[in-house]
């Protein structure tokens, strides 16, 4: 007889082909029976379904292991007899007992079929990641070797193609380890059932854990790398910060420059203005030059302030104490520049 291993989706595909199946349904400590044939039962165990039978189907199995029962020697003991497991193929010593057979048996194999698939599975994915790292790596050398001389804008994209080959990296790494995570639990599983079974299958067990290991240093080495990566970005956006400030401080500079030179302007042009509107509509003829000249600088100094006032009222819809004092303070001049020319011209 022979157990066949699929996956439980398998199952409507898996009865067509089998001879005399009959619907039926029993519960065992780790297997439920879903059908009952002349040589054989169909069962699940978690989400794998397996068959014993003699029988052959058209569909490829996960696994396939062959039982014979045998009385030769060199075979080692477990709790209800004797067994050797040689390339698929479980020789047994002991009687035919339902629970071993229904139960024990096939959820001891599917949690080993599981970890092997799931190994293969995972050991390509370590391969492809492996491949990324290297790309990556090349990819930090590039950048560490141009962080000291690069500007701004070449830090900038080399960083963003390292951060998209980053985040690659992190998904398949996820996915990788999700898995692993999952074989570690199915060998875990398939202990357990071992160590019930007096260590049935022990020594495939012990495979499968030196495998876990291995893949267990490739999770290590990509979590590595990918603190690395992470490092490298780090210091590379501190440098891009380091020289955005050096630039601002730059612009910061230039910029106060043009503000003062605009000030200036903006000071000589109003004074300018304001005297040629003074003298047209006022005599100034005989105002000391003295008194005009600090009357007009005081004037001029004030409107220019109180543009920024203004500008902050209309900004925040809200009168501050600064512009209600310019605002009389503007007011009081401008009253002091219309009687002053009067004073100056009624004196004898």
């Amino acid at each position: 007889m022979q157990y066949l291993l699929f996956d439980e989706k398998s199952l409507e595909e898996v009865l067509t082909n089998l001879k005399r199946a009959k619907p039926s349904f029993k519960r065992y400590r780790y297997v439920e029976i879903l059908a009952e044939l002349e040589d054989g039962v169909v069962g699940r165990y978690r989400n794998i379904l397996f068959v014993l039978t003699d029988q052959e189907v058209s569909i490829d199995p996960l696994a396939k292991i062959v039982v014979e029962f045998s009385t030769e020697k060199g075979l080692r003991p477990f709790a209800y007899g004797r067994y050797a497991y040689r390339e698929n193929q479980l020789l047994l010593d002991c009687k035919y007992r339902e629970d071993l057979f229904h139960d024990y048996l096939p959820a001891l194999l599917s949690e080993l079929t599981l970890s092997r698939v799931l190994m293969k599975d995972c050991t390509i994915r370590a391969e492809q990641l492996a491949e990324k790292e290297t790309e990556i790596v090349r990819e930090l050398i590039k950048l560490s070797e141009e962080t000291k001389t690069a500007d701004p804008e070449r830090l900038e994209k080399l960083s963003f193609e390292v951060s998209d080959l980053r985040t690659s990296f992190f998904t398949s790494f996820m996915h990788f380890k999700d898995t692993v995570e999952e074989i570690f639990s199915a060998i875990s599983r398939g202990t357990a059932i071992s160590t019930s079974l007096g260590g049935l299958l022990s020594e495939q067990i012990q495979e499968l854990q030196l495998e876990l290991q291995t893949l267990s240093y490739y999770e290590s080495r990509f979590e590595q790398t990918l603190a690395g990566v992470r490092d490298a970005l780090d210091i590379v956006h501190l440098r891009l910060e380091t020289l955005r400030s050096r630039e601002n401080l730059e612009l910061q500079k230039r910029t106060s420059a043009l503000q003062a030179a605009a000030a200036i302007i903006e000071f000589v042009a109003v004074y300018y203005y304001t005297l040629k509107i003074w003298e047209s509509f006022l005599p100034l003829e005989h105002i000391p030059p003295v008194v005009s000249f600090t009357v007009l600088a005081v004037f001029t100094t004030i409107v220019v302030a109180y543009t920024d006032a203004l500008g902050e009222y209309i900004r925040e819809k809200r009168a501050k104490p600064k512009f209600v004092f310019l605002t009389l303070l503007l007011v009081t001049l401008l009253a002091l520049m219309m009687i002053l020319p009067t004073l100056e011209v009624s004196q004898p």
